[in-house]
This record gives structure tokens, C-alpha cells and sequence, in this order.
């Protein structure tokens, strides 16, 4: 068995773990207007990258026991709770494969499934053990950086003066906080001192900063079934993306042409038509080239990791760099 098989093994048996765990977790029944959404939203058939990444840093320094387990579930919880109330303000209808809570209930119900989530992921942490106030602490800094990434999204919802700069920052605080917190809450685990911390903090800044230029990638370029959520959804929301920042800043005219022609196409005829727009204008290897410039960024983070602990961590953002959901 080849080593990329190996670490595909790897992954799933996480994976696994991780889903058997939100699967089982232990809520109670009543009240079911609170309940019921909450283990339907634990069963949606998410990637469980971040709690991954998490179980990779913490074997990385060797790490093993319940508080890498409950930190693992603590940020899956946080960022099931951002994307819960991402879809209310979006109005997106389909997330993990199935209808967003909001679409099978209703917003209120969102909304408060959203809050009890993050209120899980607090009890979690809370019980951490080791360095419990420093872990503590960077939990909600970054569950904060977090809603300032979303904010900066919405706000620059349909303001075609938006730069790549901006965009690159909205989103290491929207994506990358969330991604450095997995691989920071092991190195706090194992008491790393202050400068791998900032390290592996960056090669999340990094890497999260590349996955998000892959969801905007993926969102026009992939299917419906394999991201298990709606395409299109952001460029009708007139969301700032890496691929119309790009456009704008490659073909301006162009693209504000392209826009007013598509303007009311219904949404695969949209899709289609980007596809074809963004490829005939490098837009989508100029994308490309950017998120795979992150990727190499984050590798050269790890450099602060021992050398014979750090291989899964490089097979982990290779899996990443493939991926097409």
C-alpha cells in the first residue's frame, strides 16, 4: 500500500471517529424544537477537515486523550454553528448534502440551533485540562475573528471597488482563524512554546486562506452533489469571490459586459456561462495559481514542526491542493 493510500486510511478512520461521535452525541430529546435540529444537523455529511487537521497536529507532537477529543469536536461544533447562521443570511437551501435547516424548519429554528451549537462547542472546551486559559482564550478570539470575516463578507456584498487585499483579508479571518485554531490548540496541548505557535497559526492563516479560494473555484467549477451545498449561490448574492475580483482587475470591461448579459440567465445557464468566461480569460488559472501560492506558504510554515513528525501535516495540505468538494 502506497503511502498516499496510507494516509487516505488515515483520514477516513478519523473521519469515522469524528462523525460516530457527533452521530452519538449526547443531547437530550426534549424539548424536540431545539433537539431535533441539532442531531440533524451533526448527521449532514460534512468533511470534518478542521477536526482532521486537529488529530494530525496532535499526533505531530504525539499527543493522545480526551482533551485533543473534545478540542477536535469543540471547533466541528464552531464551525457548524457559523455555517447554521451563514445560510440564514445567505438564504442558501441545500448544506451537507441535505436541505439547510432553515429550509426544512424555519429561521427561528435556525437560529437557535446555531446558538445551542456554540454553546456545546463552550462546554467542550471548558473541559480541556491542559493550559485551559490560554486554549480558552484563543477559542473565542477566534469564534470572534470569525463573525468579523462574515461581517467584511456581507459588507462587501455588490461594492465592485472591493481589492484582492481586502478579499484576502475578510478571509483569513472568515476561514483561516478557524483552520490556524486547529493546528494551535495542539500546540498548546503539548506546551510548544510562543514562536511554533504563531508558526502553525500562520500555516492555518495560509492554508485557510487557499481553501477558501478553492471553495470560490469549486463553487462555479464543481456539482451540487459533490460539494453537498448550492452552486452559484455567492455570485448571486454578488458576494466578492477570488474569481470576480480577478475578472475585474483582468478584463474590467469585459466583465462588467458579461454581467449585464447574464443578468438573467436562469442559474445553470449562469454557471455554464462563467465557466466558459472565466477559462477563455485565465481568471480560472490565475485563481488557481494564487490558492496554490497559500498552499506552498503554509508547507514553509511547517518548517517549525520536527522533521520526522511533520509528514502527515504535508500529506494533509496535498490532500487539500486535490480535493474537489
Amino acid at each position: 500500500m502506497s503511502i498516499d493510500n496510507n494516509f487516505s486510511s488515515i483520514i477516513k478512520e478519523i473521519q469515522k471517529d469524528i462523525n460516530e461521535t457527533l452521530i452519538r452525541y449526547p443531547f437530550p430529546d426534549k424539548p424536540k424544537y431545539l433537539y431535533d435540529p441539532l442531531k440533524y444537523i451533526l448527521k449532514g455529511k460534512g468533511k470534518r477537515l478542521r477536526p482532521i487537521l486537529l488529530i494530525l497536529t496532535g499526533n505531530a507532537f504525539e499527543l493522545e486523550g480526551s482533551d485533543l477529543k473534545n478540542a477536535a469536536i469543540a471547533v466541528e461544533l464552531l464551525h457548524n454553528f457559523t455555517l447554521v447562521h451563514d445560510d440564514i443570511m445567505d438564504n442558501d437551501q441545500v448544506r451537507h448534502g441535505q436541505p439547510t435547516v432553515q429550509k426544512k424548519w424555519d429561521t427561528s429554528t435556525s437560529i437557535l440551533a446555531g446558538d445551542a451549537i456554540f454553546v456545546e462547542a463552550q462546554r467542550l472546551v471548558g473541559k480541556i485540562n491542559t493550559n485551559s486559559q490560554k486554549i480558552y482564550n484563543r477559542f473565542n478570539d477566534v469564534a470572534l475573528d470569525v463573525c468579523v470575516g462574515q461581517a467584511y463578507d456581507k459588507e462587501y456584498e455588490g461594492k465592485v471597488e472591493i481589492t484582492l487585499d481586502e478579499y484576502l483579508h475578510m478571509i483569513e479571518n472568515k476561514t483561516g482563524a478557524l483552520i490556524g485554531l486547529c493546528v494551535e490548540i495542539p500546540a498548546l496541548l503539548s506546551n510548544q512554546d510562543s514562536k511554533v505557535c504563531e508558526e502553525l497559526r500562520d500555516f492555518g492563516y495560509n492554508i485557510g486562506k487557499s481553501f477558501q479560494i478553492q471553495d470560490d473555484i469549486l463553487e462555479i467549477f464543481s456539482n451540487t452533489k459533490s460539494m453537498g451545498k448550492s452552486l452559484g449561490s455567492d455570485i448571486l448574492s454578488k458576494k466578492q469571490t477570488a474569481l470576480t475580483i480577478t475578472a475585474r482587475k483582468m478584463v474590467p470591461k469585459e466583465w462588467s459586459d458579461f454581467c449585464y448579459i447574464i443578468k438573467d440567465y436562469s442559474i445553470e445557464q449562469m454557471i455554464e456561462s462563467l465557466r466558459s468566461f472565466f477559462i477563455k480569460h485565465n481568471i480560472y488559472s490565475e485563481a488557481k495559481s494564487l490558492s496554490d501560492k497559500y498552499l506552498q506558504n503554509g508547507l514553509d510554515n511547517l518548517l517549525s514542526v520536527p522533521k520526522a513528525n511533520r509528514n502527515e501535516l504535508k500529506l494533509f495540505t496535498n490532500y487539500l491542493k486535490n480535493r474537489e468538494y
